[in-house]
């Protein structure tokens, strides 16, 4: 077999840089910083649903306590069926307990995910869980030593993005608002009545040309 040219050698090196820069730019979901370790609260997280599914499914999969705290969250009617369909790509709010440990917020108990045939971390972290959390924060929570050794059946815990801190001296709901594509960060600071400062603090961003689309953004919700 001859041997592979310089332009096809630089053009499969010219393809990699561009997929690593691809891969790179994509955010990472960080933690949200909750600095009272005995401090437990209500977190709020969006949900870009994969493929359509039903409320009851939802609602099992992030083990929501009820239907009507998913229901209230969403603003849907207290009527709502639990076999109602949310459509593919749609998103919904998804109400879970929240603690803080070691200077960050975590979900407490729940989700809990049972792994299936088939299933590899990367997956259930990112078409499952919709990149809510990376495989290495799943792995980390569920005391998982090798991401690549995992059986069926196993418990794996879920580590949502939430915090308990007060803002401004003001209790607050962290909302994990999942940034859309064109969204801005004086944009959202206005859609949910705060400012650029404080989102640009409590995410730990420089400035507002850091945000990224798919990021999962630290929102704080004050009550009405």
């Amino acid at each position: 077999m001859g041997s592979t040219s310089p332009a096809i050698l630089l053009g499969l090196f010219l393809i990699s840089v561009h997929l690593l820069a691809h891969l790179a730019a994509q955010p990472a979901p960080g933690a949200f910083k909750c600095s009272n370790t005995k401090a437990t609260c209500q977190g709020l997280v969006d949900y870009k649903v994969p493929n359509a599914t039903a409320l009851s499914v939802i609602k099992t999969r992030f083990g929501v306590e009820n239907l009507n705290a998913l229901l209230g969250a969403n603003n849907y009617p207290t009527s709502t069926p639990p076999s109602r369909v949310v459509a593919a790509n749609q998103t919904i709010k998804i109400p879970f307990p929240c603690a803080c440990v070691n200077g960050s917020g975590v979900s407490d108990g729940v989700p809990v995910y049972a792994v299936k045939d088939g299933d590899g971390l990367d997956h259930i972290a990112r078409d499952v869980f919709a990149a809510l959390v990376t495989f290495q924060q799943i792995a980390a929570a569920s005391g998982v030593p090798d991401p690549n050794l995992i059986t069926v059946g196993q418990k794996l815990k879920i580590p949502l993005p939430c915090s308990c801190e007060p803002v401004n001296g003001t209790q607050v709901v962290h909302y994990g608002h999942v940034v859309q594509s064109g969204s801005t960060v004086e944009e959202i600071a206005q859609r949910f009545g705060t400012t650029n400062v404080t989102l640009l603090e409590l995410n730990g961003m420089t400035n507002a040309s850091d945000l990224l689309a798919g990021q999962v953004l630290d929102v704080p919700l004050r009550g009405s």
